[in-house]
Protein backbone atom coordinates (compact mmCIF):
# COMPACT_ATOMS: atom_id res chain seq x y z
CA UNK A 1 0.00 0.00 0.00
CA UNK A 2 1.34 3.55 -0.99
CA UNK A 3 1.70 6.48 0.92
CA UNK A 4 2.91 10.07 0.28
CA UNK A 5 5.78 11.66 1.81
CA UNK A 6 6.32 15.38 1.93
CA UNK A 7 10.19 15.83 1.68
CA UNK A 8 11.32 19.72 2.32
CA UNK A 9 14.39 20.66 1.10
CA UNK A 10 15.70 24.06 1.55
CA UNK A 11 12.28 26.17 -0.16
CA UNK A 12 11.07 22.71 -2.22
CA UNK A 13 9.04 20.67 -0.96
CA UNK A 14 9.35 17.17 -2.88
CA UNK A 15 5.88 14.57 -2.73
CA UNK A 16 7.66 11.04 -2.88
CA UNK A 17 5.22 7.73 -2.59
CA UNK A 18 6.49 4.91 0.01
CA UNK A 19 5.27 1.85 -0.41
CA UNK A 20 4.37 -0.24 3.03
CA UNK A 21 4.89 -3.63 2.49
CA UNK A 22 4.76 -6.69 5.05
CA UNK A 23 7.51 -6.24 7.72
CA UNK A 24 10.83 -7.99 7.22
CA UNK A 25 12.79 -9.58 9.94
CA UNK A 26 14.94 -6.21 10.64
CA UNK A 27 11.38 -4.41 11.15
CA UNK A 28 10.30 -7.34 13.32
CA UNK A 29 12.90 -7.19 15.60
CA UNK A 30 13.33 -3.27 15.47
CA UNK A 31 9.95 -3.78 16.89
CA UNK A 32 10.34 -5.89 19.55
CA UNK A 33 13.65 -4.01 20.94
CA UNK A 34 11.26 -0.98 20.68
CA UNK A 35 8.44 -2.47 22.87
CA UNK A 36 10.79 -4.11 25.40
CA UNK A 37 12.30 -0.15 25.83
CA UNK A 38 8.85 0.69 26.69
CA UNK A 39 7.85 -1.78 28.60
CA UNK A 40 11.03 -0.77 30.66
CA UNK A 41 9.55 2.62 31.00
CA UNK A 42 6.66 1.66 32.36
CA UNK A 43 8.54 -0.76 34.96
CA UNK A 44 11.05 2.30 35.95
CA UNK A 45 7.77 4.31 36.50
CA UNK A 46 5.79 3.90 39.72
CA UNK A 47 2.86 6.59 38.19
CA UNK A 48 2.87 4.68 35.14
CA UNK A 49 2.44 0.83 37.10
CA UNK A 50 -0.51 2.75 38.64
CA UNK A 51 -1.57 3.97 35.82
CA UNK A 52 -1.90 0.81 34.01
CA UNK A 53 -3.01 -1.25 37.51
CA UNK A 54 -6.14 1.49 37.65
CA UNK A 55 -7.17 0.52 33.79
CA UNK A 56 -6.89 -3.13 34.66
CA UNK A 57 -8.73 -2.71 37.68
CA UNK A 58 -11.30 -0.25 35.89
CA UNK A 59 -12.27 -3.36 33.27
CA UNK A 60 -13.65 -5.08 36.77
CA UNK A 61 -16.74 -3.67 38.42
CA UNK A 62 -15.38 -2.79 41.68
CA UNK A 63 -16.57 1.37 42.74
CA UNK A 64 -16.26 2.89 39.37
CA UNK A 65 -15.77 6.52 40.30
CA UNK A 66 -12.97 5.59 43.05
CA UNK A 67 -11.52 4.19 40.01
CA UNK A 68 -11.50 6.79 37.64
CA UNK A 69 -10.18 8.81 40.69
CA UNK A 70 -7.37 6.94 40.94
CA UNK A 71 -6.97 6.53 37.59
CA UNK A 72 -7.05 10.17 36.87
CA UNK A 73 -4.78 10.85 40.07
CA UNK A 74 -2.05 8.52 38.42
CA UNK A 75 -2.64 9.89 34.86
CA UNK A 76 -1.50 12.79 36.46
CA UNK A 77 1.90 11.76 37.85
CA UNK A 78 2.30 9.93 35.17
CA UNK A 79 1.78 12.90 32.45
CA UNK A 80 5.58 13.77 31.77
CA UNK A 81 6.43 10.44 31.14
CA UNK A 82 3.46 9.99 28.58
CA UNK A 83 4.06 12.89 27.04
CA UNK A 84 7.53 12.96 26.50
CA UNK A 85 8.69 9.31 26.41
CA UNK A 86 6.05 7.15 25.47
CA UNK A 87 4.83 8.96 22.42
CA UNK A 88 8.66 8.99 21.20
CA UNK A 89 8.48 5.17 21.01
CA UNK A 90 5.17 4.90 19.33
CA UNK A 91 6.78 7.26 16.91
CA UNK A 92 10.20 4.76 16.94
CA UNK A 93 7.62 1.71 16.55
CA UNK A 94 5.87 3.18 13.62
CA UNK A 95 9.14 4.54 11.85
CA UNK A 96 10.60 1.01 12.40
CA UNK A 97 7.33 -0.85 11.08
CA UNK A 98 7.07 1.25 7.74
CA UNK A 99 10.49 1.53 6.95
CA UNK A 100 10.43 5.13 6.98
CA UNK A 101 13.38 6.59 8.63
CA UNK A 102 12.15 8.68 11.81
CA UNK A 103 12.74 12.38 11.13
CA UNK A 104 11.32 11.62 7.74
CA UNK A 105 8.34 10.32 9.75
CA UNK A 106 8.71 13.07 12.49
CA UNK A 107 8.17 15.79 9.26
CA UNK A 108 5.14 14.99 8.09
CA UNK A 109 1.60 16.35 9.05
CA UNK A 110 -0.50 14.58 11.75
CA UNK A 111 -2.95 13.23 9.37
CA UNK A 112 -0.44 11.53 7.29
CA UNK A 113 0.91 9.55 9.91
CA UNK A 114 -2.50 8.07 10.58
CA UNK A 115 -2.35 7.36 7.19
CA UNK A 116 0.78 5.66 7.58
CA UNK A 117 -0.71 3.93 10.43
CA UNK A 118 -3.42 2.61 9.04
CA UNK A 119 -1.44 1.39 6.06
CA UNK A 120 0.70 -0.84 8.47
CA UNK A 121 -2.29 -2.09 10.06
CA UNK A 122 -4.02 -3.00 6.95
CA UNK A 123 -0.93 -4.54 5.14
CA UNK A 124 0.45 -6.41 8.59
CA UNK A 125 -1.62 -8.61 10.66
CA UNK A 126 -0.03 -7.59 13.32
CA UNK A 127 -1.94 -9.63 15.92
CA UNK A 128 -1.25 -12.89 14.08
CA UNK A 129 2.30 -12.19 13.53
CA UNK A 130 3.09 -11.57 17.52
CA UNK A 131 0.59 -14.98 18.33
CA UNK A 132 2.76 -16.93 15.94
CA UNK A 133 6.19 -15.50 17.50
CA UNK A 134 5.11 -16.15 20.60
CA UNK A 135 4.10 -19.85 19.22
CA UNK A 136 7.43 -20.45 18.06
CA UNK A 137 9.53 -18.85 21.13
CA UNK A 138 7.30 -21.19 23.24
CA UNK A 139 8.09 -24.42 21.15
CA UNK A 140 11.77 -22.90 21.43
CA UNK A 141 11.24 -22.98 25.36
CA UNK A 142 10.26 -26.22 25.04
CA UNK A 143 12.66 -27.55 23.50
CA UNK A 144 15.58 -26.15 25.12
CA UNK A 145 13.98 -27.37 28.24
CA UNK A 146 14.11 -30.56 27.34
CA UNK A 147 17.51 -30.32 26.07
CA UNK A 148 18.64 -29.51 29.33
CA UNK A 149 16.58 -32.20 31.07
CA UNK A 150 18.19 -34.65 28.70
CA UNK A 151 21.22 -33.65 29.19
CA UNK A 152 20.91 -33.83 32.75
CA UNK A 153 19.36 -37.30 32.44
CA UNK A 154 22.74 -38.10 30.56
CA UNK A 155 25.13 -37.10 32.73
CA UNK A 156 23.47 -38.90 35.63
CA UNK A 157 22.96 -42.17 33.94
CA UNK A 158 26.80 -42.04 33.39
CA UNK A 159 27.77 -41.57 36.99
Amino acid sequence: MKVTLKIKKDNTVETIQHEIESINLLQFQKSLKIIKEVLDIVQKDESLKNLLVGAIESASNEDEEELDTRFLASAVEAFEVLLINIPEKAFELLAAMSGIRYETLMSQKAEDVFDIYDAILEVNDIEKLFKRAKKSLAVTKAMTSFLKKSKKETKRAQA
